[in-house]
């Protein structure tokens, strides 16, 4: 396992130095007209401790891989954008073993057409799941750690489906709000189906449907060439009520601190009634190799 982090590591540097000497890993390859903006990162914290008795500590270790892209392909009658957001970690801790902290599989496609300067119809699709099984732990009356499985791949997988009207003064910030059905998929995993499932009927379904109506809000400023910033505000409103409504707000602020290292901030809000009735936050603090592809 060392030994496998310590060569994608070396593999991280090696493309990052190529990346940032050449502007992208992969610009001279971008038609002229297109935009891009495409950056991968690799972070790794070790900490280990063997007899160290001046202070107490815990051996840990964390690795976690990002990946996000932004494509915008324009054409005389509307302009094709595409997202992908990536990320994938783990944490390990003397005593109590492995943990995931990170797991995220996020591909958008939208085109939005020239009608009006400003305002823009548009229509799209959305794909959102996890790559790894999610856990909760607890133990046995003997102190065994019992590992509950409560999500992975495509348990729930969500596919969503939009079409709207969207304000595009821009290239840093959007706002849009239109019609969405949200499709809720659970594969065969008895134990998960409840992401899905309705409650009232007495058949347990693997699929939910969901129409309604969609906010999406972007935006992305560049300080300067070393500090960027992106925020994301969704919010799902289901035709049954607006006690059905789901929402996030995704906001990340990225620091370059040399040719090779970049700092993250990052704080996420999220609601999402059917998985608990109280928000959700995330703060993260990250520090790592990244490399720009465009």
């Amino acid at each position: 396992m060392k030994k496998s982090l310590l060569t994608i590591g070396c593999a991280a540097l090696v493309s990052a130095s190529a990346a940032f000497a050449e502007g992208g890993m992969f610009e001279g390859y971008l038609p002229e007209n297109w935009k891009a903006d495409v950056v991968a990162a690799i972070k790794y914290t070790r900490m280990d401790f063997h007899n160290w008795k001046q202070e107490s500590g815990t051996s840990s270790s964390t690795w976690l891989f990002t990946y996000d892209a932004d494509l915008k392909i324009p054409f005389s009658i509307a302009d094709w954008n595409n997202k992908v957001n990536l990320a994938l970690g783990q944490t390990w801790t003397d005593g109590f073993g492995r943990r995931k902290s990170s797991d995220k599989i996020f591909v958008e496609t939208m085109v939005d057409f020239h009608a009006f300067p400003l305002f823009k119809p548009y229509v799209g699709a959305r794909f959102e799941s996890q790559f790894m099984r999610g856990y909760v732990y607890s133990e046995d009356e003997d102190g065994n750690e019992i590992k509950t499985t409560v999500s992975h791949f495509m348990a729930p997988g969500y596919v969503t489906q939009m079409a709207g009207i969207g304000y595009f003064p821009n290239d840093n910030f959007s706002t849009r709000l239109g019609f969405a059905n949200r499709m809720t998929i659970v594969a065969d995993d008895s134990d998960l189906y409840a992401y899905a499932d309705d409650a009232d009927t007495k058949k347990v379904e693997k699929f939910k449907d969901e129409p309604g109506l969609e906010s999406i809000t972007e935006f992305k400023y560049a300080f300067s060439d070393l500090v960027t910033f992106k925020s994301r505000l969704w919010a799902f409103v289901n035709f049954k009520g607006l006690d059905e409504i789901d929402g996030k707000w995704e906001n990340l602020l990225a620091v370059t601190l040399s040719p090779l290292f970049e700092l993250q901030i990052g704080y996420d809000i999220a609601y999402d009634k059917d998985l608990d009735k109280d928000s959700q936050h995330k703060n993260t603090i990250l520090i790592g190799a990244t490399w720009r592809w465009f």
